[in-house]
């Protein structure tokens, strides 16, 4: 029963309507017996300050931020920690009196996740895309060891994206390195891990990748969730995937952390993004 003592927490998004966080985090806090409620907020791009001000004002305990906001979401925070300052984006907001303390899950949470699938030092990475998504995965392999070349539509956000990376965290510039978009099909060839930090599969969202040369020796990622086309053709040439959902859920998890000083429930986390059987 939602009282006037329930702690209030949302994603921030646009659109956000399809968001399973709410699902996900609600199942947490009533697994861990936490008097709270989690809500998706939709809030256009023109609106996003009014938005994170408004939601501090109001009394909400902590945000996630998502799609397309997480960049321009770390402007709007009193302090950000380290990781978030390194890639640019915030996805996790924490509340204290002062205002928001902006913080990056998804890069830990990736950072976890390609490491369980085999992806390690001396990695070949392929990342599509130069978004909030794109730089946490970005991060997350330069901190495993990896290489890492980075594709965009738009080839100024990949160099961006590189080389705010060799500066911030003192690694060669071979380390990260843009790729023209035109040459993706050639840089999976080679690559041992492809990344989808791209909208593309997202709900509301237009648009294709190309079509890419999957082996079984491979590994994937899909930062979207669902059924996309990127995992399912990873999926049935054999490639290692790793989901959108386990991306979701761990650094889910790790926002969970941040907001209640609680080890998050995991197990039950990922039960409830399952379908239930009718």
């Amino acid at each position: 029963m939602i009282s006037g003592r329930t702690a209030i927490y949302a994603v921030v998004g646009h659109p956000v309507a399809h968001s399973l966080s709410p699902a996900m985090q609600n199942a947490a806090f009533a697994a861990a017996g936490i008097d709270a409620a989690y809500v998706a907020l939709d809030a256009r791009p023109e609106a996003l300050a009014e938005a994170v001000r408004g939601a501090h004002a109001l009394g909400l305990q902590g945000l996630n931020v998502t799609v397309p906001h997480k960049e321009r979401a770390l402007g709007l925070c009193a302090r950000v920690d380290h990781t978030a300052r390194l890639v640019g984006a915030v996805n996790a907001l924490v509340r204290f009196p002062d205002g928001w303390e902006g913080h990056n899950t998804d890069a830990p949470a990736f950072r976890d996740l390609a490491s369980a699938a085999g992806v390690g030092a001396g990695a070949r990475a392929l990342v599509l895309g130069a978004g909030g998504a794109a730089r946490a995965a970005a991060w997350a392999l330069l901190e495993l060891g990896g290489t890492v070349r980075v594709a965009a539509r738009r080839p100024e956000a990949a160099v961006a994206v590189c080389h705010g990376f060799a500066r911030a965290m003192k690694k060669p510039a071979a380390a990260a390195e843009p790729a023209p978009w035109a040459d993706v099909v050639h840089e999976a060839e080679r690559a041992d891990l492809v990344v989808n930090a791209t909208p593309v599969g997202l709900a509301g969202k237009a648009g294709e990748l190309p079509a890419l040369p999957w082996r079984k020796a491979q590994a994937a990622a899909d930062f979207v969730y669902g059924d996309t086309a990127f995992a399912r053709a990873a999926r049935e040439a054999g490639a290692r995937l790793v989901t959108g959902e386990q991306i979701l859920v761990r650094q889910g998890a790790l926002a969970f952390t941040l907001w209640t000083g609680r080890t998050a429930p995991e197990a039950v986390m990922a039960a409830a993004l399952r379908p239930r059987e009718s």
